[in-house]
């Protein structure tokens, strides 16, 4: 009768590692990795009680949706589904406005607000 000089615990390892190594040499594809969720800068500017704001969108699948919201002391004149939107604010206060982009590809979404203050020049 044969002996195996392994410890029967290797030996277990062993049997429970072959089917591992069999899959591992198929050659099974990695899970593809989805678009990164866009990112988005606003820049705005104000002046004589008119404000205006524009959107960069990067990242994702390249195709967005933008959705423009008064938070304070703001309104839109246009441009509530575009990349810029402009309109009224209330003279010598702190406006905020804010978009969300949503990755038309993806369907991922981020939002961010433009803070700006809301000022006349003088005549």
């Amino acid at each position: 009768m044969t002996r195996s000089v392994l410890p029967s615990s290797t030996r277990r390892l062993g049997v429970l590692a072959a089917p591992l190594l069999a899959l591992a040499t198929v050659g099974l594809a990695a899970p593809a990795q989805a678009d990164a969720a866009p990112s988005v800068t606003v820049v705005c500017d104000a002046g004589n009680s008119v404000w205006s704001c524009d959107a960069n969108a990067t990242g994702g699948s390249g195709s967005y949706s933008y959705s423009w919201s008064a938070v304070g002391n703001a309104g839109f004149y246009s441009g509530t589904t575009a990349s810029s939107a402009y309109g009224p604010c209330r003279t010598n206060l702190a406006a905020v406005v804010q978009v969300t982009v949503t990755d038309n590809g993806t369907g991922a979404g981020v939002f961010r607000q433009g803070r700006f203050f809301c000022y006349a020049i003088a005549p």
